[in-house]
Parts: structure tokens; C-alpha cells; sequence
């Protein structure tokens, strides 16, 4: 069920954070922040009871909606209705979401049998930050809220308590059920929580600056969308002779083979039954460099590399002696990807 209170109802305006280098990967996939409340950390023994989902419009508008179990035995069809809607976007933003949030609600969906087999690509801020930044040796930990602090955000935030205070709340709150008293005070308080957790993440996009973004996406993986399907990579390998990229199929697994004419042609594998894919790109090694011809390819993108310094006549470098070029190669790799999925067709 959604909460029938203002917090699921409210639209909020927020500062629209502008990169180019962020717009590069989510300028065409809004991001929808995701964050839950939980009895416990381990989810062979808690269960999920509020989760917040806030979708960020092109013009700062932020659409709030909370997801909240009045019982335990609402869990199953809460979870459900949750990831459905989680699962309409293609790009989610959380705090901590690839260690905590999402690995427990797939193990919840799995233990309540529920048919939810992935989600959403995973925009991890925290990971970005504790691997990609020089945060962690100026602040005394990565906490969200000593991050909003760091960035002056902190006296935007109404609510105080920690998640942990928050699974107690809610133990307070079913103790009250069951004597018949009104436990609507602790249940004000946790969506309070969870709905400043959202709001403020979703302000925190400017802390990115502070980030090497490029580098961080190269290695944390790249999505990519289009004509109904989404998919995200997972290791982006520069061998000796070729760029090797391995992903998820995240919405809508597919079927795509193509292995062109001879040894030095691109090679493509999509599979629907392991909602995987593996692409293999010859590279051309000269003078240090590693160059990418992209005439050889199954499709055209030249047009859309022409700007970057490395481009030149058909021909993308990637690498310069020890030097990755992580922003050619994402870039390269984010276009590459989509007109796959362009070529694919509609679902």
C-alpha cells in the first residue's frame, strides 16, 4: 500500500544538478532515489516495512511516493508493489543501495517467493565516494548525513534519527497495535526519516564534483537503454589485442548474436536465458596507443564520437601507454551499447 498521508502526495522542487559529465550517463535516464527501513540488517530474519522511491523530473520537480506496512504480514504484497514501481525506471540512485538495499530486497523477494529477479541499474553514491574521491580522508566517516553536513545540506534535514532508531520505532509501533493504542507518532517518525534520507540524496548530486566521475563509472558499470530493454555493464577489461565488456540484461533479455566476417571484427553476444551479454572489440595497437577503428563495427557512431580529442577519421584511441582514456572509452561504450539496443528493435 502507499501511505495515505501527505508525504506520499507531496512534489518537491529541488535544485537541478547540471555536469555534462553526469548528463553523459543519465541525461537521457532520469534518476528515481530509492531508500527502505528495515527491522534489521539481515534479511533471513528482518523483514522490509517502508521504502521511499522519488523520481527526478528535468525541471527539479521531485515526485515522492512511501511505501509503508501497517503488519508484517503486509510484507509480501508491500515488496511487490514496491519493486514494480521501483522497476519502471531505469536508473535508481541510492545510498549504500549495492551493499544494503537492493541484495535485501531480492533476498526478501526470494524468501517470500515472490517472481523478482533483478532490479534497476544501481547509481551507488557511497560507492562513488569511498573509492573515487579524497572524501574519506577529510571527513571522520561516509555517513550520508556527515556527507550532507560536509556539503550544508544538514539544515535542510527535519529528521534526527538513525536507521537503527527507526527499526525500533517500528517495533514500538506494532507493541502499540497490539495494546490498542495510537501508534501513528512512530510511524510519523519513520517516514519523516526515510523521507529525508530520499530528499536530501537526492541534493547530494553535487558532491560528485568532488568525485573522478569517468573512472568511477568505468569501473562501477555503465547503463544503457533504449526501445524498452535496459542492461548495465559489469567489468570493462582492455586486454592485449582487445576491450572486453560483460554486463546484465536488466529489463527485457534478449537474443543477439553478431560475429562479423573474419579475426578482426567486433563480436557480439546477448543471451535471454542468463539476461547476459559479452562484446569483444578488436583494438589496434601502435606507438603506445590503443585505437578502436569504429568503420568496423556493426553499426554507426562515428557521429556522435566526432567531438572527443581522440577521434579522427574513423578512428577512436583509448589509451595512451599506461593512460586510459575512461571518459572515450564510457562514452564510446554508452553509444555503442544503445545502438545495439536501437538495432534490436522494440520489444
Amino acid at each position: 500500500m502507499v501511505v495515505g498521508t501527505h508525504y506520499s502526495e507531496e512534489v518537491h522542487v529541488l535544485d537541478k544538478y547540471e555536469s555534462l559529465a553526469f548528463d553523459m550517463y543519465f541525461g537521457e535516464s532520469p534518476l528515481c532515489v530509492l531508500d527502505i527501513e528495515t527491522t534489521g540488517l539481515t534479511p533471513d530474519t528482518s523483514h522490509f516495512v517502508l521504502g521511499s522511491l522519488m523520481a527526478l523530473g528535468d525541471s527539479g520537480e521531485a515526485c515522492l511516493k512511501q511505501y509503508f506496512a501497517e503488519d508484517l504480514s503486509e510484507e509480501k504484497q508491500l515488496l511487490a508493489e514496491y519493486a514494480c514501481e521501483a522497476s519502471k525506471y531505469d536508473v535508481l540512485l541510492t545510498y549504500n543501495g549495492r551493499h544494503f538495499d537492493i541484495p535485501f530486497l531480492l533476498s526478501r523477494a526470494d524468501k517470500l517467493e515472490l517472481d523478482i529477479f533483478a532490479m534497476p541499474y544501481n547509481f551507488d553514491l557511497y560507492r562513488v565516494l569511498d573509492s573515487y574521491s579524497s572524501l574519506r580522508k577529510l571527513l571522520p566517516n561516509l555517513k550520508q548525513k556527515t556527507v550532507e553536513d560536509f556539503m550544508g545540506l544538514w539544515p535542510y534535514r527535519a529528521d534526527k534519527i538513525t536507521g537503527r532508531e527507526s527499526a525500533m520505532l517500528y517495533q514500538k509501533y506494532l507493541y502499540l497495535k497490539d495494546i490498542y493504542e495510537d501508534p501513528a507518532g512512530c510511524m510519523e517518525l519513520m517516514l519523516l526519516h526515510n523521507r529525508d534520507d530520499v530528499l536530501q540524496l537526492g541534493k547530494l548530486l553535487p558532491v560528485l564534483r568532488k568525485t573522478d566521475l569517468h573512472r568511477a563509472m568505468h569501473n562501477l558499470g555503465l547503463p544503457a537503454a533504449g526501445c524498452g530493454r535496459s542492461l548495465a555493464t559489469e567489468k570493462i577489461r582492455l586486454e592485449k589485442n582487445c576491450l572486453n565488456v560483460s554486463g546484465r540484461q536488466i529489463k527485457n533479455p534478449m537474443d543477439f548474436f553478431s560475429y562479423g566476417q573474419g579475426d578482426d571484427n567486433c563480436t557480439i553476444r546477448f543471451e535471454k536465458k542468463r539476461s547476459a551479454f559479452e562484446i569483444s572489440i578488436p583494438l589496434l595497437k601502435k606507438s603506445g596507443l590503443a585505437v578502436i577503428d569504429l568503420l568496423k563495427l556493426p553499426c554507426e557512431v562515428c557521429s556522435d564520437i566526432a567531438e572527443f580529442p581522440g577521434y579522427d577519421n574513423g578512428y577512436l584511441v583509448i589509451k595512451i601507454n599506461n593512460d586510459v582514456k575512461y571518459k572515450e572509452v564510457n562514452h564510446f561504450l554508452t553509444v555503442f551499447l544503445r545502438k545495439i539496443l536501437q538495432s534490436s528493435g522494440a520489444v
